[in-house]
């Protein structure tokens, strides 16, 4: 209050409105807004101006300030517009400061350029029959198409394998050879599910483009025995460390956005802060692949219900489906949480419009109108998970982290899980997903980073 009383009128009532409005704000945040406004107010008085005058301020301030203090000043300018003169002013100075910032041009790869790109290491013999294919599956579907996924796994294996041949292309594949490269892999450290995969996606190339119509009951007999050896082995077990609780996860992707949104000032940091925290949070809530939640849109695919609803439909071109399905198969759920609809009104009303005016509910920093990649994705929700646990968790890996502690916590949670993650198979789960002794190692550590939160949680996981 003692700082109060040094400001005039009409600055007076500016910070009793921000303190009304937002009492979340420290001090120092509202100096700052104060002291944008000020600059406004010595050109233009006390009076909304044109939306060309405003722009010409904004644009003015970045000039003068650079681009980063030039951002600054703009978004407490927004703050104390927005406070004076409504939601819609703020929106048109986030706006013109979007366009203004600069931004670095980036140029986007298309799944099948990346398939390219790993079709460029293989052999020059290979290379054009692989290349080629993939154009065919791309612009004029075979019947035995296959997806951009598949098709660069296979291209990667193909070159391993090559590497393994020194180089040699002439000769046909043979069961013994499969053997011995079987053999290669497994002194190498390959788990034997990964040893099956690497030569089923070898075997794969031979018989759909380098030999079209290869059979080999020698290659087929090894196959069969690596598939019954991996049966037995079961999944290579992830690292203990990297099974959280989900519950972590998601109260750690709510305690982010609240963070960002008690910050001394509302700028890209705590943008993308209140972003990563989302991602923590829906990644929890809804456990898809990395290539489903980078495909979430705020217009077609998530969509705010009525409160507390949360619609998802993901296309099954997102989808981890055989490609002769992708075009009729869908995800399709419904959440049901005040806590998460919340967060994401939040994002979408304060911090999601920093970025850019399109829809995607996890927009890039880099590209500008673009969405995280998949790959991209990844790599914000591990750095985001080693900065904030301490441990890099994977994104895949809280596939696992919700199946264990769904099955573990939740009664008749063995029979959710296969649910939760969209398996067909009850058994893909228990096998591959059910990390019940990794939770509970950990369960001590969740339980006291839980008691940092102290609101109930309604989303059961």
């Amino acid at each position: 209050m003692a700082r109060k009383h040094k400001l005039d009128s009409e600055t007076g009532r500016l910070w009793d409105r921000l303190s009304e409005r937002h009492p979340e704000y420290p001090e120092p945040r509202k100096i700052l807004i104060l002291a944008a406004y000020r600059r406004y107010r010595e050109k233009f008085g006390s009076r909304l101006v044109s939306d060309a005058d405003l722009r010409e301020h904004l644009e003015q301030l970045f000039q003068d300030k650079g681009a980063k203090q030039g951002y600054a000043v703009a978004m407490n300018l927004r703050d104390a517009l927005r406070v004076l003169w409504g939601d819609d002013v703020g929106a048109q100075v986030t706006h013109h400061v979007r366009d203004i910032q600069p931004r670095t041009k980036v140029s986007l790869k298309s799944e099948w350029d990346a398939v390219r790109g790993a079709a460029d290491h293989l052999p020059a013999a290979w290379r054009a029959p692989f290349i080629d294919f993939a154009a065919r599956c791309e612009t004029d579907p075979p019947d035995d198409v296959l997806s951009p996924f598949t098709l660069k796994g296979m291209a990667e294996a193909l070159t391993a394998f090559a590497r393994f041949r020194d180089g040699g292309t002439s000769s046909p594949l043979t069961g013994s050879e499969l053997m011995r490269y079987a053999t290669h892999l497994d002194d190498a450290g390959v788990w034997v599910s990964g040893v099956l995969s690497a030569l089923t996606k070898v075997y794969m190339c031979y018989t759909h483009i380098l030999s079209p119509g290869f059979r080999s009951k020698a290659c087929q007999t090894v196959l069969r025995d690596l598939k019954g050896r991996a049966r037995t082995a079961g999944p290579c077990r992830k690292t203990p460390e990297q099974i959280v609780p989900a519950s972590l996860v998601y109260r750690t992707g709510l305690n982010m956005i609240a963070e960002a949104q008690i910050g001394s000032s509302h700028d890209m940091k705590a943008a993308t802060l209140c972003r990563n925290g989302l991602l923590l949070t829906i990644a929890a809530a809804v456990p898809l692949r990395r290539r489903a939640l980078a495909s979430l849109d705020l217009a077609t695919s998530f969509r705010l219900e009525e409160r507390p609803g949360i619609q998802i439909d993901i296309a099954g071109r997102f989808l981890k489906t055989r490609q002769g399905r992708k075009n009729y198969e869908r995800y399709q759920a419904h959440v049901s949480s005040t806590v998460l609809w919340e967060a994401v009104e939040v994002w979408v009303q304060r911090f999601r419009p920093m970025f850019d005016n399109g829809t995607a509910l996890f927009p890039s920093g880099r590209t500008h109108g673009e969405a995280l990649v998949a790959d991209a994705l990844g790599q914000t929700f591990g750095d985001t998970t080693e900065a904030r646990l301490g441990m890099r968790v994977p994104i895949h890996r809280i596939r696992d982290c919700v199946a264990t502690e769904c099955i573990e916590e939740v009664e008749h949670g063995a029979g959710w899980a296969p649910h939760l993650l969209g398996h067909k198979n009850a058994q893909t789960t228990t096998e591959s997903y059910d990390h019940a002794t990794g939770v509970t190692v950990s369960r001590e550590f969740g339980q006291l980073m839980a008691a940092r939160r102290s609101d109930p949680e309604d989303l059961l996981l």
